[in-house]
Parts: C-alpha cells; structure tokens; sequence
C-alpha cells in the first residue's frame, strides 16, 4: 500500500492511502469506454433512429436554417460527452462513473469534499494530462503532409497521458498537473474508514457532558476529528493522536489530565450531545 500524507484544517496531518497509477488508469479506461458508448447511442439514434443521415447536412435541396439547427442539436447532445469527467465529479461527490467501479475518488488536500472550481480546474487540464498527442495533429500536417502526420500523431496519441502519469508518480501527493492546479488528489475508498465517516456517536440518556467549550467546533470540524481519531487510533498513531488532542485543547482552550483517546472520545461525545440538543 502506498500512502500519502494530508493536512486536514485542524493542521493534523494524516497518512491516507492513494489510487496508485493502475487504479486511475483502468476508471480512466472505463471512463472512455462509457464515453465512447454514449457518442455510439446518440449518433446512432440521431443519424439513424431520427434519418438526420449526413446527407442532410449537405443537401443543396434542405434549408440551410435546417442544416444549421441538426448540426448545433447535435453539437449539442456532445456535450455530456466533452464534460463528462466535470458533471460526474461534480453531482457524485469527486467520482466519475470510472472511479465509482474503482472505488477511488477526488479530494482536496485537507481530505475534504472538492468544490466546482476545483473540478473545473482538472477537467481543463485534462487536454495537457492527457490528449496532448491528440492535438499535435493540427501542427504536423503543415508541416510532414498528411500520411506522415497521420503517422506521428499515431504515435503522439498512444503516449496520450503521460503527462498525468509522469507527475502522478513523481509528486508528493500522487498528483497529475491538474491535480497540483486545482490542489487535490485521489484517494483509494476503503469500506471501514471512508472519509465519509458519519460523526455521530453513541451516547446514553444519562451521559453527563464534559466540556461545553465544544460548541466552539463546527460540524465539519467534528466530522475531521471523528475521521483523523478513527484512523490514528486503529494505526496506534500516538503521534498523530498526542497533536489532535494538542489541537482540541488550543481551540476549546482547555486542559485536562485524561489520556490522548479518552479526552477526544469525550469531545466527540460531548459534541453530539449538544448538537442533539438544539
């Protein structure tokens, strides 16, 4: 297993494990492929299904307003296709279709949920990260001629994403170039301890709370606490557990003499049974 190390905003760092290169690369392969079936489904439909053949396109006999609306409709239902990774990383939470069956998702650095500029930002460097023998196409027939341009482009097309797998083996972070834009990363999903680990806890009906200055966390702090403190603990990390609970006592300003776990079990508690309360 290959790890990296994150810094969640509580400024605890935390060893993760991430989607090693074979993992991205087979979602990026199902990716294409599911890519690829849906400009199969929509042209056969669209050409075939509906008789808009190509023909229609240059038909001197058709109405040019009518060439022109088939040739934006189709244009148009391309779209998903050209922002595929975008709207899937976006609407299921840093996966597209791909990662879902890989089990990998998209994070950023402090192990949290990535925004809309931050998928923007690594779908846009997909055109370097990968397809940038694609493009070598449009400057090698200026210059070779057709047949060998075709050729060299071939060529170009198979080395199609090394850029992303160079840095993605080369930085800290396992990182392609978007992700170092964009200030994220890809994370292996395990089933035990996800980074969606619920935050709440059990408490009795009699529990007496300990510390009220929990209230100063908010609910994605306590949600970083319950994931940093479940993992530590089950990695017997003390160090990472002696500096979150160095963290919780600076925030809350308090200090006590309980052990690391049993000070931060009680903060987690205590927090959920305030948070219940309201």
């Amino acid at each position: 297993m290959e790890f990296i190390q994150i810094k969640t905003p509580l400024n605890v760092k935390v060893d993760v494990q991430h989607a090693g290169v074979g993992w991205r690369l087979l979602a990026f392969l199902l990716d294409l492929f599911f890519i690829g079936l849906y400009i199969v489904v929509i042209s056969y439909t669209f050409f075939d299904v509906l008789g808009a053949s190509t023909s229609f396109f240059e038909n001197p006999e058709l109405h040019y307003d009518v060439q022109v609306f088939l040739g934006m409709m189709y244009t148009i239902l391309l779209f998903p296709a050209l922002f595929y990774s975008l709207w899937t990383e976006f609407l299921f939470n840093g996966q597209t279709f791909g990662k879902m069956i890989c089990r990998i998702k998209v994070v950023k650095l402090d192990g949290y949920k990535a925004g809309f500029s931050e998928y923007f930002t690594r779908w846009a460097f997909r055109f370097i990260d990968f397809w940038t023998g694609s493009f070598m196409l449009l400057f090698f027939i200026p210059l070779f001629g057709e047949e060998t341009a075709y050729i060299l482009s071939g060529l170009m097309i198979m080395m199609s994403g090394m850029v992303a797998f160079v840095f993605i083996l080369r930085t800290k972070n396992a990182q392609r170039l978007g992700d170092l834009v964009a200030g994220t990363t890809v994370l292996k999903i395990k089933e035990k301890h996800s980074i969606n680990i619920t935050i709440l806890e059990e408490i009795q009906a009699s529990y007496v709370p300990k510390y009220n200055q929990v209230m100063r966390l908010t609910d994605n702090d306590a949600r970083i606490i319950k994931d940093t403190f479940v993992v530590a603990r089950k990695n017997r990390d003390l160090v990472t557990l002696k500096r979150l609970r160095t963290k919780l006592e600076t925030v809350m300003d308090v200090q006590t003499d309980q052990p690391d776990v049993e000070f931060i079990d009680t903060v987690m508690k205590d927090f959920n049974y305030y948070t219940q309360k309201l």
